[in-house]
């Protein structure tokens, strides 16, 4: 298996951009870090084009994430913002939904995704 770095993420993100979500994802943006508990994934940002919204895409491409994380058993670790105008209440449900939990002892909306290897609580839906 291939050692996960920014290079993997960048080929994967190409990968989804312009191949198999070609005319769906609009952004995605995603960094590889390391912290005190090992290495990790940075979610920096997902947008998906709006016409294509809320049609389950959005779901479909974090699912491809986090079999990425799943493969390499690393963290995805994300911060709900509303900055791009979307309600912090609806995105902590959809972080939920796919898993994630919300860090209580900060107020900044950091989430974080446990791969599958780590903590098998996560369901797994198809869209």
């Amino acid at each position: 298996m291939e050692t996960l770095n920014q290079n993997v993420l960048d080929e994967h993100i190409s990968y989804l951009k312009k191949t198999k979500y070609k005319n769906i994802i609009s952004d995605l943006k995603l960094e590889h870090c390391t912290d005190e508990d090992g290495e990790y994934i940075y979610l920096v940002c997902i947008k998906i084009k709006k016409s294509q919204q809320l049609k389950g895409y959005g779901s479909v491409v974090m699912s491809e994430v986090q079999q990425l994380a799943d493969k390499h058993n690393v963290r995805i670790r994300l911060y709900a913002t509303n900055i791009f105008g979307a309600e912090l209440k609806r995105l902590y449900g959809f972080y939920r939904k796919l898993g994630f939990i919300l860090i209580k002892k900060c107020n900044d909306g950091e989430m974080l995704y446990y791969p599958s290897k780590k903590c098998n609580k996560r369901k797994t839906k198809s869209v």
